[in-house]
């Protein structure tokens, strides 16, 4: 039988079966696709950081590209858990999307911190009995009523809170209490480790050579928590920090919820003042001139807070890495204003 490929027959077959050369590629790509995509690893909740500011008249400095940057860079204050980062100016998306942007991202579990000012909400604005504008809620506030439900209480003292959920992860490690830096069980920390990458089948971690840096990584990153918690407490006891607390109230006015659940950055601008070179708002101070009382515009960071999500899909074990940013900011706040 004559088998030969020559030009007319290989002409006849493409004019007939096309058709079918074109499906069986789709159908080979198609599967190939689903093969890519079903064997890939995913980035968990856990494993993104992601950075929210409030569409208020929240400005961001011309430093927040740059520390943000160098927060993941350069300065490394992120343990090995965080695979990628994003930012989120909801401002930019402007007043009327701001809200449907923020609901699409927290029904997604997207975002870590938040920062919104603790200022007069100008959308809250009413006319008392005497004639007087008043404002009825606080942007915070405001942002508190929209996603209480997937905020942490950051009362220290709050046995169900942030922190002391962190006290207590923190001395499962360390054998005399998390405040002995010396008592870290690393013995303990290696056993969980593995026991969590076998249980989520880590891809990243198959080889000896993987596991025996992943072990190492899980010290420094138990390390930094319990760092982290140390210096946060310091801020708190010194007052460079004060917790900002939130009032959730029905149409009567009854208390429905209460708690602490922003970390104000900026209380005293002599001390971090200089935060808004970061995060800032726009606002408008009195001042004399020629006998006159008059105002001018003023960029500043006062009662700038920041509020900690809390979502289901992000282990326990990970929420802690908000800390290390939020210190972070607090940290580079202080050193520029003392500057």
């Amino acid at each position: 039988m004559d088998a030969k490929i020559t030009k007319k027959r290989l002409a006849r077959i493409l004019s007939y079966d096309w058709i079918k050369i074109v499906a069986i590629a789709a159908a080979f790509i198609l599967v190939w696709s689903l093969i890519f995509t079903t064997t890939a690893t995913r980035i968990t909740p856990a494993q993104q950081f992601t950075v929210f500011n409030y569409h208020s008249n929240n400005l961001l400095g011309d430093d927040f590209y740059t520390s943000y940057s160098n927060a993941l860079g350069r300065d490394k204050i992120f343990s090995y858990e965080i695979i990628e980062t994003n930012t989120n100016d909801l401002k930019s998306a402007g007043d009327e999307m701001a809200f449907t942007l923020l609901d699409t991202r927290v029904s997604v579990e997207e975002g870590d911190v938040m920062f919104v000012p603790n200022i007069s909400d100008l959308s809250s604005a009413y006319t008392d009995e005497n004639g007087q504008t008043q404002y009825e809620r606080t942007y915070a506030q405001t942002f508190f009523y929209r996603t209480h439900m997937y905020l942490f209480d950051l009362d220290p003292e709050n046995d169900k809170g942030y922190f002391k959920q962190m006290e207590r992860y923190l001395n499962l490690f360390y054998t005399n209490g998390y405040t002995d830096e010396n008592s870290l069980d690393k013995a303990k920390v290696e056993e969980t480790f593995k026991a969590r990458i076998t249980a989520n089948k880590d891809k990243r971690f198959k080889k000896d050579a993987q596991i025996a840096q992943g072990v190492q990584d899980e010290i420094a990153r138990i390390e930094k928590y319990r760092d982290a918690l140390v210096e946060f407490y310091g801020y708190l006891a010194d007052g460079t920090v004060t917790l900002t607390t939130m009032e959730l109230k029905d149409e009567n006015g009854k208390v429905l919820k209460e708690g602490k659940y922003g970390i104000n950055l900026c209380p005293d601008e002599n001390k971090t003042g200089e935060l808004k070179k970061v995060f800032s708002y726009t606002t408008t101070e009195s001042y004399e001139e020629n006998g006159e009382t008059k105002e001018r515009p003023v960029v500043t960071a006062k009662d700038m807070n920041v509020m900690l999500f809390k979502f289901a899909g992000v282990e326990t074990s990970f929420e802690y890495e908000s800390l290390l940013y939020v210190n972070y900011i607090i940290r580079n706040a202080l050193s520029a204003t003392q500057a």
